[in-house]
């Protein structure tokens, strides 16, 4: 009776422990690809995604419990992006999340099954990644920047800090830089009075010798277009800028944060804050194709005063009174 007892008992602990394992049993690990023309000679590693980073552990999603990050920051050249891409494909990334259309293009070479996310992408219609922004199709979808408008308000704005501007140099790289951007700037900058100098830069030294050619006007000042290669360079081009004590407008905060004068743009930070919702919600079973491509509509103005004063120039007050950040 006692032998009876306690094989029924030893039974019924044998049969209750799969389940307690499986109450132990840890958490899935979800990999996820990041994809970005940004190298750690530039930034400390992951920093240009941080906020993505921070939006997504706050969905509930912890490295190394649920989880897992495979990060890729390289040169902003077709060879390594594609190099890159393929190697996140390779290692089964469920998901990847892309920084820029170069980075865009490379992904999209390396998979047409693996949902792709994109933040940082200019006119992505136009430019041929997706459909409509309505239905992108295919395993893309994400939040696209910059529209071309904004262009014009970089002239209005370099017209109103510098209201002697006659003529400025447009800093662009022709193979990362979209091609809307020029035609509309050009169309502008006659109504506003302004002459363009058009300066596509390869390398350290076009950059020097674009703002060396201004020297030879008065009046003159500096845009600075969106691409992969101004802001892996924008050190130089800020240097130069206050060499020559030209003002210079910037598509980009963390140029102002490094010692340029002002930068109007669309928020990227924001663009990767949304593209971890769409990361989660894919990761949740949500379908690509309901996850319609996003505008960014937050502009941020960011205003570097201590350059402004060793440039001479006084801010005035209704656009100090806007800014989203004045740096002292």
């Amino acid at each position: 009776m006692q032998r009876r007892k306690f094989l029924t008992l030893l039974g019924s602990g044998m049969a209750a422990w799969p389940l307690t394992a499986r109450g132990q049993e840890p958490e899935r690990i979800r990999r996820v690809g990041v994809l970005t023309p940004y190298t750690k000679q530039y930034f400390v590693d992951r920093n240009d995604v941080a906020v993505f980073t921070n939006e997504f552990q706050r969905l509930g999603w912890e490295e190394g419990r649920n989880f897992h990050l495979e990060y890729r920051g390289v040169e902003p050249n077709e060879e390594q992006l594609r190099s890159a891409a393929a190697d996140l494909v390779r290692l089964k990334s469920e998901v990847i999340l892309v920084v820029t259309s170069p980075a865009l293009s490379a992904a999209q070479v390396s998979t047409d099954t693996i949902p792709i996310v994109f933040v940082g992408v200019t006119d992505p219609v136009n430019q041929g990644f997706i459909a409509n922004l309505a239905h992108p199709g295919g395993n893309v979808t994400g939040f696209a920047s910059f529209e071309y408008s904004i262009g014009s308000k970089w002239l209005q704005l370099l017209k109103e800090i510098s209201p002697d501007l006659r003529h400025f140099a447009v800093i662009f790289h022709p193979d990362t830089t979209p091609g809307g951007w020029l035609p509309l700037i050009k169309a502008v900058a006659p109504v506003l009075g302004l002459e363009v100098n058009e300066a596509a830069v390869n390398n350290d030294n076009e950059i020097d010798g674009a703002i060396d050619a201004l020297m030879t006007s008065s009046d003159a000042g500096v845009i600075v277009l969106p691409s992969s290669f101004t802001r892996l360079h924008r050190q130089r081009i800020i240097d130069f800028a206050a060499r020559y004590q030209l003002p210079a407008i910037y598509w980009d905060r963390r140029f102002v944060k490094d010692g340029g004068l002002i930068s109007c743009a669309y928020s990227l930070d924001e663009e990767e804050r949304q593209g971890a919702k769409y990361v989660d919600r894919i990761l949740k079973g949500e379908k690509l194709g309901d996850l319609p491509v996003q505008e960014t509509k937050t502009i941020e103005l960011v205003i570097n005063l201590k350059t402004a004063k060793a440039l001479g120039i006084t801010m005035p007050a209704s656009l100090l009174a806007t800014a989203n950040e004045v740096i002292e």
